[in-house]
């Protein structure tokens, strides 16, 4: 008699953990793209190719060296500043254009990402801003490391359409590209510099 007590009473205990362990949830996987935040990405040269087309001109290849600094990541989204270089072919770059970049980036490394366009200064009399670019892109394994494959459609200037798909890599402080970009070969602060606010 002894003996079916106390198995009853263990048979108890272990429902009692049981259910105290299905009240509390389990942890969150942890979060893959924390090491997001506070990063630099670039286009590399065999990137550079995007496409310019206007309804009454043929499509024309240009490069595009575009910079997102990342300066914030939480729970899947990160935002930051963008500048944009274009060049014509025969011709030098253009100066950066500045964007705001905010993004979202799901566990499984799909992409999504804003740019709105920088006002540098404060015109007195209103000027309607473009619509934001929307693009998409998927986080991919280069070269041994994370790239981000992205693909995005943007008016550049009056009917002037840019199409630009590119893999763009991280650029450490420590990498020859962060002092020299490809096409436009100033450094990464040098190119980020008009478009972040005075220290």
């Amino acid at each position: 008699m002894r003996k079916y007590l106390l198995l009853g009473m263990v048979a108890l205990l272990l429902i009692a953990q049981a259910k105290q362990a299905a009240s509390v949830p389990p942890p969150g996987p942890p979060d893959r793209w924390q090491w997001l935040n506070n990063t630099y990405w670039y286009v590399p040269s065999q990137y550079l190719l995007a496409i310019a087309s206007d309804p009454s001109l043929p499509p024309v290849p240009v490069a595009d060296q575009t910079v997102y600094y990342i300066s914030n990541y939480q729970g899947g989204y990160f935002w930051g500043t963008t500048a944009v270089s274009y060049t014509l072919p025969n011709s030098t770059p253009s100066s950066p254009s500045c964007l705001q970049l905010v993004g979202s980036v799901t566990p499984q490394g799909a992409l999504h990402l804003t740019f709105t366009p920088i006002s540098s200064t404060t015109p007195t009399v209103p000027v309607e801003q473009p619509p934001p670019t929307v693009g998409i892109g998927t986080m991919t394994l280069q070269q041994g490391g994370w790239a981000m494959e992205n693909q995005m459609s943007a008016v550049a200037v009056g009917d002037v359409l840019l199409t630009h798909w590119a893999y763009m890599y991280q650029c450490r402080p420590n990498e020859p590209c962060f002092s020299s970009l490809p096409e436009v070969g100033s450094s990464i602060p040098a190119f980020l510099a008009p478009c972040l606010p005075p220290p």
